[in-house]
């Protein structure tokens, strides 16, 4: 068990979540543009380690008993397709604006598995 099986891009239950989270910490000018990047680039896939991406985003990794990390484990064993990660850059910083319970999980998995992920910036 050491690969993940990645669909081929963001649904739009995932963009809904990104868009709810930065909603929480972006102007909402700065939330929309994201957004509207995010559905022109929804397919524009790119990939990164996941120990990169949380280092990147200055995010804590989750414990492994975390009940939702562990939801993402049962998806990796099951062969269940993960949807790639939604990345936003803002200037010099980065936030998990959904996938950030997928993204522990393949770190655990393995810290240098390249997670799939759609990058957007923003000014």
């Amino acid at each position: 068990m050491s690969e993940i099986k990645w669909k081929a891009e963001v649904t739009k239950h995932d963009i809904t979540a990104a868009q709810d989270y930065l909603t929480l910490i972006f102007e909402e000018k700065d939330m929309k543009d994201a957004i509207q990047k995010l559905l022109k680039r929804r397919t524009h896939i790119e990939e990164f380690k996941a120990k990169d991406i949380l280092r990147a985003a200055e995010t804590q990794l989750l414990p492994e008993t975390n009940e939702d990390v562990r939801a993402e484990f049962r998806k990796i064993v099951k062969r269940t397709p993960f949807v790639p990660i939604v990345l936003v850059r803002k200037g010099h910083k980065l936030f998990i604006a959904d996938g950030y319970h997928r993204t522990c999980a393949a770190y655990y998995l393995n810290k240098d598995i390249e997670v799939h992920c759609v990058l957007v910036g923003i000014e």
